[in-house]
């Protein structure tokens, strides 16, 4: 496995550990009250996790060695460590989920009133998330009319950057309701079969959803679809749906040097494609895009525009800075109207006043910006975790992680205050 994906993907499993421990933390209280066995229980399973990633600090350390890639025996006992780790973690988190005190946050919804507007679920009905199991596995759902749900990892419930995998369900309910979409299905799938392709229908579908998601939360959403594959072990996905991805990403001019180097690490990544299931042709993709770009109107998508406004927001998670807004004008340009004008006899204060007036930015730019942001600081952390002592390491990214968590969160309550506060509704 390359180099650059196993350390994307160490980081995922990590991060998880890390947030298995937050959330302990966070329920501390209710636990101690109500089950104290059971709180020392769980503090033991996640010592005994951390241990576990820490007695492999030679194998994952070889990932930042000048070689292209890392040795067999490093790269198997990382994927067994990963496998292992997690099936641990999915299991935990059933335990969790049965905890009434944790609860989805506001900003959740808040997020979700961006991506999913109520102009957008007009026929689809309402739409509600509840906190379920780490991992892809089956899960009941009710069944009610008019209201779409969609489940979040108990683990995840204090992280945005996981909320991008909260639409599933209206992709689901635009497949179903679109018939567009399913004459795109079907033929996706002929075409396929007289390539021998091997495309089956819940594939079709599942792909289709992908692009859905794609089109209405940009590239965070590829970045959050690719570690839960992956973790999931979801061949399909790797083998069909990540090219297609990809694809689209291009298809709607979203270029970034992290997106480039995680696909191409990726591609390297990954088994031989089985012969039974083959990736689609790029006129088949370019056909699946235009599809969803009919279904889902360009004011309602992720744009060029938003893209660009992410990127130049990713820095200030570094910063400590809120993303919640930015000024019409650079500060700069302000003070160089204010120098040239200041003596002109007509001059007003306004001008350059107004030229400091901010706009809000949206929870979709917001997550974006936070994808990227960890995307280029995940490594740094991971190191930082095996070579900072034996534990001060992962107490750092704790810190880090929860800061981050918190400062997205802010920023996402903020931008929907000034933008209530602008638009007045």
């Amino acid at each position: 496995m390359q180099k650059t994906f196993l350390k994307f993907m160490m980081f995922e499993l990590v991060e998880r550990v890390a947030r298995f421990r937050l959330l302990l933390t966070e329920c501390a209280n209710a636990l101690l009250e109500s089950a104290p066995g059971l709180h020392q229980s769980l503090l033991a399973e996640c010592q005994l996790l951390e241990d576990r990633l820490l007695e492999q600090k030679s194998a994952l350390n070889s990932l930042f060695s000048e070689s292209a890639t890392s040795s067999k025996q490093s790269t198997a006992a990382c994927e067994t460590l990963m496998e292992t780790t997690y099936a641990r973690l999915q299991a935990l988190s059933q335990v969790l989920c049965r905890l009434k005190e944790l609860t989805v946050s506001s900003e959740t919804h808040l997020f979700l009133k961006d991506v999913l507007p109520e102009t957008l679920l007009k026929q689809a009905g309402e739409h509600s998330v509840f906190l379920g199991p780490e991992g892809l596995q089956e899960w009941d759902l009710p069944v009610l009319p008019n209201v779409l749900f969609d489940r979040l990892s108990i683990f995840q419930k204090n992280n945005p950057l996981a909320w991008v995998g909260l639409c599933q369900s209206y992709a689901r309910f635009l497949l179903e309701s679109a018939t567009a979409l399913e004459s795109l299905k079907l033929d996706l799938l002929k075409g396929q079969k007289k390539l021998a392709g091997g495309l089956t229908e819940p594939i079709a579908e599942a792909l289709i959803g992908h692009a859905i998601n794609l089109r209405l939360l940009g590239p965070a959403y590829y970045f959050q679809a690719l570690s839960e594959a992956f973790l999931n072990r979801d061949q399909a996905f790797l083998k069909v749906i990540e090219p297609a991805l990809f694809f689209g990403l291009n298809h709607q001019n979203f270029t970034h040097k992290n997106l480039v180097i995680l696909h191409e690490a990726c591609e390297r990544s990954k088994p031989e494609p089985a012969a039974e299931l083959q990736p689609l042709s790029e006129e088949a993709l370019a056909s699946l895009f235009r599809a969803v770009e009919k279904v889902i109107p360009a004011k309602y998508a992720f744009s060029e525009k938003n893209m660009q406004r992410a990127i130049q927001l990713q820095e200030r998670l570094s910063e400590g800075i809120l993303l919640s807004s930015t000024p019409l004008f650079p500060v700069e340009e302000v003070a160089d109207n204010l120098a040239k004008n200041r003596h002109k006899a007509d001059f007003s204060i306004y001008e350059p006043l107004s030229m400091l007036t901010e706009y809000p930015h949206s929870p979709k730019e917001i997550v974006n910006a936070g994808w990227l942001h960890k995307m280029e600081r995940g490594p740094i952390w991971l190191y930082t975790i095996f070579n900072e002592g034996q534990r001060a390491g992962f107490e750092t990214v704790l810190g880090l992680l929860e800061y981050q968590d918190h400062l997205l969160r802010k920023s996402i309550e903020t931008s929907e205050i000034h933008r209530v506060l602008v638009c007045g509704q």
